[in-house]
């Protein structure tokens, strides 16, 4: 009688932890919606990351190929006739700066190659007045430095 009354009581157990454990049709419906919706979160994250992903690759593009451009622009504006070593020094130092300043690869790098072309423009004009360039080469460098900027604007 013991074991009948165990067993019942095992029965009884194990139905109502098979029934406390089995969902309704709406509580599975919910559960199953939950986890779509999770599914679809997941699959709209991944795919706005693939998309910034994209925009930045073309984004990046875009600057490399203005460097590229504005390089080549750079490279075609012809050379300053100059005769002194002073001004032949001083535009090879002007069109390096303004390689430098096309290739900064950040806003920092930018604006220091920007100062850096404002003091040469300035050393050019010191030594033209202490005689150390002619005045026609101050004006075939400033020529020069005009030339690459249109050349720069054009390009891009």
């Amino acid at each position: 009688m013991n074991l009948n009354k165990t067993f019942f009581a095992s029965l009884a157990t194990a139905a109502i932890l098979f029934s406390c454990n089995n969902q309704t049709p709406q509580e599975k419906a919910a559960d199953s919606m939950e986890h779509a919706e999770d599914k679809a979160a997941d699959a709209t994250e991944e795919a706005m990351k693939t998309s910034e992903d994209a925009a930045t690759k073309d984004a990046e593009a875009v600057v490399y190929s203005n460097k590229a451009a504005a390089n080549a622009a750079i490279a075609s504006v012809p050379a300053p006739t100059l005769t002194t070593d002073k001004a032949k020094e001083l535009y090879t130092k002007l069109g390096k700066t303004w390689v430098d300043r096309i290739n900064a690869d950040s806003h920092e790098k930018a604006v220091d190659k920007e100062k850096a072309l404002l003091d040469i423009k300035n050393e050019i004009d010191k030594n033209a007045v202490d005689g150390k360039i002619t005045a026609t080469e101050k004006d075939n460098i400033m020529k020069y430095q005009s030339d690459c900027l249109a050349a720069i604007k054009a390009a891009l």
